[in-house]
């Protein structure tokens, strides 16, 4: 045995675990520092002054700080329409935070998504270093809790963080189910994720079609498809609570006999003759008759746009077309599609520090970063970032095992997200909830590549 051979024999193994828990915290405490020192200001909320304190403003700040104003004044029950319009549930988020106090209820909502951030990443990549893809988890560990946009959407008001945090912890919780095949520990494992999918549904209720997708394929591979129905059946149940508790506040509260009255609305703004794709203020929209109440209105808006598009499939297709680029664009997007759409990703924390703002900031960077070398870069970037996934899910679908049913999970949920926005609206800011997976399958993707397409699996339980 050669001398070098025994060096390796007697190099010591690194613990994955204990690394992933030190970055985890340094991260976090990273963020401590970042959300103690962010400088508050007052901005107006329902003709009143309101003073943010350690957080920043995200995308829809203002809508959900209007909420939970009128939660904090009037109770749960509020009838104030945004709370109706909107999903309610993440302003009751900010409510519960603020039993803590409500001078600090934003500084306590920035603290735990972040917290339940670092917690989920190390939670899903501790249990895929118990799979086949060890070598793995360490650039997925990196990718995702060191990417700008992501982390950082932790210290902005918004869902995005805890939504993407929590489709991590399902499937760690799935894995750990897969790895350990303990039939004492399943019907937990089941009623905890059915609980974060319907804290997730709760946040935003769209996303109810991924955890579905999610638990129903978990429940049938573990148990089998005949002895599936009352595991489902009891899994629906509780995911469904949550939402149902929103049309209950919603009946209560106004009457109103749905989770909110925007679907109809927000899928009318993505369809028309003139319609982009993006968000628009006019000029969309298709012609609907409506009458009755707000929910019916909403359905007929539903019914409407549904009808347009199986009239017009071209038009369709192409809305289709810049829906999908509008997901997957970069975060300065530079209408490189051919319409100029900024998306609502423009108060993205990591786009106060990002080095392309920066060039983008004087004359000569603003031709460079908007001209064709940027759109040239912009191609590049969505185009690989695609690539990257899809190559990566084939790996592992080729695997057979834990790691085939984990890509299927990673790409359904992802999938199922894209589809919705094609019915909707494109917006980039629509894939922060499935970004913790894609850049799973990107690491796996990008590792591969890098080994001449031979993915270092090591020994690892199977999925029977």
């Amino acid at each position: 045995m050669s001398s070098k051979s025994k060096r390796a024999r007697k190099a010591p193994v690194r613990n994955l675990n204990t690394t992933f828990l030190f970055w985890a915290i340094g991260v976090f405490v990273i963020k401590l520092l970042i959300i103690f020192n962010i400088q508050g200001g007052t901005i107006e909320i329902s003709g009143r002054p309101f003073f943010v304190d350690g957080i920043w403003i995200g995308a829809d700040g203002e809508n959900y700080l209007t909420g939970y104003e009128a939660l904090n004044r009037d109770g749960v029950f509020s009838k104030v329409e945004i709370l109706n319009y909107w999903p309610a549930g993440y302003p009751l988020v900010i409510l519960l935070m603020s039993l803590l106090g409500k001078s600090w209820a934003l500084t306590t909502l920035a603290l735990f998504q972040s917290a339940i951030f670092s917690l989920s990443v190390y939670l899903f990549t501790t249990q895929l270093a118990r799979t086949r893809l060890k070598k793995f988890s360490y650039l997925v560990f990196v990718l995702v809790i060191f990417n700008p946009t992501l982390t950082l959407s932790s210290i902005a008001i918004g869902y995005e963080s805890l939504t993407a945090s929590g489709f991590l912890i399902v499937v760690a919780v799935i894995l750990k189910d897969l790895i350990d095949k303990n039939e004492n520990n399943f019907l937990k494992y089941l009623i905890i994720n059915s609980l974060v999918l319907g804290l997730l549904a709760f946040m935003q209720p769209r996303l109810i079609i991924a955890g579905v997708l999610i638990t129903i394929s978990w429940i049938i591979v573990r148990k089998g498809l005949k002895a599936s129905f009352i595991f489902i059946i009891a899994s629906l149940v509780v995911t469904l609570f949550f939402p149902a508790t929103l049309i209950y506040r919603n009946h209560k509260a106004v009457g109103l006999n749905a989770i909110s009255t925007n679907l109809g609305i927000t899928m009318n703004i993505g369809a028309g003759d003139n319609a982009n794709g993006g968000y628009m203020t006019e000029g969309y929209g298709v012609p609907c008759s409506l009458t009755g109440s707000k929910t019916t209105q909403d359905n007929q808006r539903v019914q409407c746009v549904i009808n347009w598009y199986l009239d017009n499939p071209v038009k369709a297709f192409a809305l289709f077309y810049k829906k999908t680029v509008y997901f997957w664009s970069p975060w300065i997007n530079n209408g490189f599609a051919g319409d100029v759409y900024t998306g609502t990703m423009l108060r993205n924390p990591w786009l106060k520090i990002s080095p392309i703002t920066n060039i983008a900031s004087n004359q000569d960077g603003a031709n460079l970063v908007y001209g064709s070398v940027g759109k040239l870069f912009s191609w590049l970037w969505l185009l690989s970032g695609l690539a990257l996934m899809f190559y990566g899910f084939l790996v592992l679908w080729r695997q057979k095992s834990i790691e085939r049913f984990i890509a299927f999970l990673a790409l359904g949920t992802i999938t199922s997200n894209w589809l919705i926005s094609l019915v909707s609206i494109g917006d980039h800011r629509f894939r922060i909830p499935i970004m913790g997976l894609s850049l799973f399958l990107q690491a796996v993707g990008l590792r591969t590549l890098f080994k001449a397409g031979k993915p270092p699996m090591v020994d690892g339980p199977s999925l029977r």
